[in-house]
């Protein structure tokens, strides 16, 4: 052994006993060492020496600290760090099975379903470090490690430790690199101190590829290509981890997941629905002088003559078209995952002065906003002439669509509501928005975190605090057409739960419209939801042409999760279906 490793060896060994070395890499030698307080093996990694001149050695520790507080069932957890004789090391449980490098170098490639099985496992690790605001920055074969027939990501947070402790200058001047060149994404490698998750979402692309082919990827050769039995949906997913630029590929682990489990969903004999990778096509609409017509006269202003309505288009071949609308102050950015992945002609419209780019934001009533999306969808009606058409929102959005359906002026067929609202209870961060009114930051950063503290679950937390950070970005300049929006939200509520949804429902269903409401499985909406059953059983207030099982709560969903792009083409099919079989078509 290394005499300074020897040194080192008698520095710890009050509390570890090194056994012997069991893998050496750019950065760390890994002993096979012995805890003897607990009597049990460990992995001890021992950081190259030359990295002891120049780390700011309080530093890493510190943040190796922030890693070692993850417990999550596929993340391989840190039990110990320290420095002696000058040397950095950390200690993790000891996994004596394979890692997934050993695995590819004895098999080649992995069967297609325990290949997916393993990137499923490292994504859910990841996302949930992700959520705690750690970036792996060194995903690869030889970190993740076989516990049984799962897995493990080994070393998280150990780059952005080093990162953290060792400036630029000094990797350069030591001639090490923190990660592994070869998984690492562009950004990274040409030396962005301030990657983000799509790193990881990259590296990630590149283990599944070489888990399905075998090796890395080729420039003059597919994943379908190297390995004819590789569905086509599944290599669209890993195609799009491996973007060049971060922009381009999957956002978020979660979003990956839910691609992934899409894909598989629809087997290796349809996977149109996930073709590699879907262009979704930014397009306007013209305001015309006859439609700003049928504007509220009191709020018109004659600069919106000529203006356009922004929209995604997935431009998928379709006898059917699905209308999107977002929930209170986002766009229609809101749906790309689900236009990517659906196999419906789908748009998804950006209510006028919502967009992110716009410099003047013009407060419009509801109806007005109501207006517009009736004429957009007239107009996309006649251009693109489906059989059926129909309109889907996500919270505030679908208290929107709702309204559109059950109003005239276009021939809608069916309509999905996820997670609308039915009290002013349900409305927590439109209710909130809707009585901000001074301009101060004080008083609007005390109304926003009034709606985080109202949150049931971290993952609820985590999506209304993303959803709040989106429109504060977008309306900080001011809030007007947001308080405008979210006040004609809630007022309708004001004469009390349920009144808003249940006359929605009934004039849509009057006018022949096939309704289909989905909701999260909370103790609110299942309290409301058993109110208005039992009073229709008694009262048929919801009208003759109600169809059992179109008012249904998602078991186990959270209110974001009702957005997931399996859950909501689930039930797309099952609105869609009902409207064949009724034999409805455009007119």
């Amino acid at each position: 052994m290394d005499p300074v490793l020897e040194r080192f060896g008698a520095a710890i060994r009050d509390r570890y006993r090194l056994e012997r070395e069991i893998g050496r890499g750019g950065m760390a030698t890994v002993f096979l060492a012995e805890d003897l307080r607990h009597r049990r093996p460990v992995a001890l990694k021992v950081l190259d020496p030359r990295f002891a001149a120049s780390l700011g050695a309080a530093r890493f520790l510190r943040e190796i600290e922030i890693a070692a507080r993850l417990v999550h069932p596929h993340v391989l957890g840190l039990l110990d760090s320290g420095d002696a004789e000058g040397l950095l090391y950390y200690v993790m449980p000891y996994v004596p099975g394979d890692s997934l490098r050993a695995r590819l170098a004895r098999d080649g490639e992995l069967p297609v379903d325990a290949a997916v099985r393993v990137l499923r496992e490292v994504l859910d690790a990841l996302a949930y470090a992700h959520r705690q605001g750690i970036v792996h920055r060194d995903v690869k074969p030889e970190n993740i490690l076989f516990v049984g027939e799962h897995i493990q990501v080994a070393d998280f947070g150990v780059a952005k430790a080093l990162d953290a402790a060792l400036p630029p200058a000094a990797l350069t001047s030591v001639g090490l690199a923190v990660g592994t060149p070869a998984y690492m994404a562009p950004e990274q490698a040409a030396g962005d101190l301030d990657v983000d998750q799509r790193a990881d979402i990259y590296a990630v692309g590149l283990v599944a590829h070489e888990m399905l082919a075998g090796s890395m990827p080729r420039e003059d050769a597919t994943l379908e290509r190297m390995r004819s039995t590789v569905p086509a949906a599944l290599a669209a997913v890993v195609a799009r981890c491996l973007e060049k630029r971060p922009a381009d590929r999957w956002q978020s682990c979660e979003e990956v997941i839910r691609q992934l489990d899409l894909a598989l969903g629809l087997g290796s004999e349809s996977v149109t629905a996930v073709q590699a990778p879907r262009e979704i096509e930014t397009a306007s609409f013209r305001l015309t002088e006859e439609i700003c017509r049928k504007l509220d006269r009191r709020s018109f202003d004659p600069r919106w003559i000529g203006d356009r309505l922004e929209y995604l288009d997935n431009r998928v071949p379709s006898d059917a078209l699905i209308g999107f609308f977002p929930a209170c102050g986002l766009s229609g950015e809101q749906y790309d995952p689900i236009l990517r992945a659906t196999r419906y002609r789908a748009m998804a419209l950006t209510p006028f002065g919502f967009e992110a780019d716009r410099r003047r934001k013009f407060p419009l009533p509801l109806e007005d906003h109501l207006v517009l999306a009736r004429e957009w969808l007239r107009a996309m009606t006649a251009a693109v002439k489906p059989r059926l058409l129909v309109v889907v929102g996500f919270s505030s959005g679908a208290d929107f669509a709702l309204q559109l359906a059950a109003a005239e002026g276009v021939e809608i067929h069916g309509c999905l509501a996820l997670g609308c609202n039915l009290s002013l209870e349900t409305c927590f961060v439109t209710r909130v928005l809707a009585r901000m009114e001074s301009g101060k930051d004080t008083d609007t950063l005390a109304a926003l975190r009034s709606v985080g503290a109202s949150a049931a679950s971290l993952d609820d937390w985590i999506n209304v605090h993303d959803y709040l950070v989106a429109i504060a970005r977008k309306f900080k300049g001011g809030l007007e057409p947001l308080r405008r929006f979210a006040r004609d939200v809630t007022d309708p509520f004001e004469a009390g739960a349920l009144t808003p949804f249940i006359q929605w429902h009934l004039d849509a269903t009057r006018r022949g419209r096939s309704l289909r409401s989905v909701f999260e499985d909370s103790g609110v909406c299942r309290e409301l939801l058993k109110e208005l059953h039992l009073r229709n059983i008694d009262e048929k207030i919801l009208g003759g042409n109600y169809e059992e099982d179109t008012i249904v709560i998602e078991p186990d969903a959270g209110h974001f999760d009702l957005i997931a792009p399996p859950l909501v083409e689930r039930h797309l099919d099952a609105l869609v279906a009902g409207l064949r079989r009724k034999g409805t078509e455009a007119k």
